[in-house]
């Protein structure tokens, strides 16, 4: 107790592994310089910035940014405040109100190897904040995370169940698909979804399989992973949203989606 700081730091970090559903944001700017712990002066210079944005959106200053270097890792903690709130309260058997500011951790984590970042916060502002401002300090650009598209989910469509595949994963049992959603677009914007326990079993049974019409948006797979007895279920959004169970499933998901297609490579991005 005798070092505020290192109390404060381990106090923040129950909140890393809070968030399960995340935004991926990558850099198109081509290789990735080596990655280094910012320097503190950096991490005071991105708060000053962060406190700017959120005194504006009626969130009071005092951010705090915590970083926490994983072995592949980078994660980051931001600290800040929402806006005011009123509570009722009883004091002296009376009715009273308490106004209050409440406290919010958002959680950023960037890999190296991609240079990629993926973030959970609440507002579409504080993410572009984020984007923005992490690529300022840390690369010198604010638009060096440029928020293309990661996921796609035409495999399910392309390759039907053999896109479910996992037996070149470490970590990972099997995989199946519970839930699939088509967006028709259109006057009428149709949404069709279909759930089972299996979906590719299902459409099987019935000598069919997914829809080619529309487009493919969302895809719900029930994945048992070697640590665990119980599946758990992972959710993929076309566009670069993602929804876990658990944080510390994302490296052995994201290795499944990038040997089965689901992530958008260089090089499809460039023939956009």
């Amino acid at each position: 107790m005798q070092d505020h700081n290192l109390v404060e730091h381990l106090h923040a970090e129950q909140f890393l592994f809070r968030p399960r559903s995340f935004e991926y944001f990558k850099t198109d700017n081509g290789s990735v310089s080596e990655f280094e712990e910012p320097p503190t002066e950096t991490i005071r210079a991105l708060e000053a910035d962060l406190d700017e944005w959120f005194a504006k959106k009626r969130r009071g200053k005092h951010s705090k940014v915590y970083v926490f270097p994983k072995e592949d890792y980078t994660w980051f903690l931001v600290r800040h405040g929402k806006p005011y709130a009123r509570e009722s309260v009883i004091e002296a058997g009376k009715s009273a109100s308490q106004y209050f500011r409440p406290e919010k951790f958002d959680v950023i984590v960037y890999n190296p190897a991609l240079g990629e970042i993926r973030m959970n916060a609440e507002t579409k502002g504080e993410k572009e904040l984020y984007r923005a401002k992490f690529g300022q300090h840390f690369f010198g650009s604010s638009d060096f995370f440029n928020g293309k598209s990661k996921f796609i989910l035409d495999p399910l469509r392309d390759v039907g169940a053999d896109s479910l595949l996992c037996d070149d994963i470490n970590g990972m049992d099997w995989v199946r698909l519970k839930e699939f959603q088509i967006s028709h677009y259109g006057t009428h914007k149709e949404i069709e979804i279909r759930k089972a326990e299996d979906v590719f079993a299902a459409l099987e049974a019935r000598g069919r399989g997914i829809p080619n019409a529309g487009r493919l948006t969302k895809a719900s797979f029930l994945i048992k992973f070697t640590d665990s007895k119980s599946p758990r279920t992972v959710t993929l959004y076309s566009g670069n949203r993602a929804q876990f169970k658990r944080d510390d499933d994302a490296e052995i998901i994201e290795q499944w989606m990038t040997n089965r297609g689901f992530i958008v490579t260089d090089s499809e991005n460039a023939g956009e």
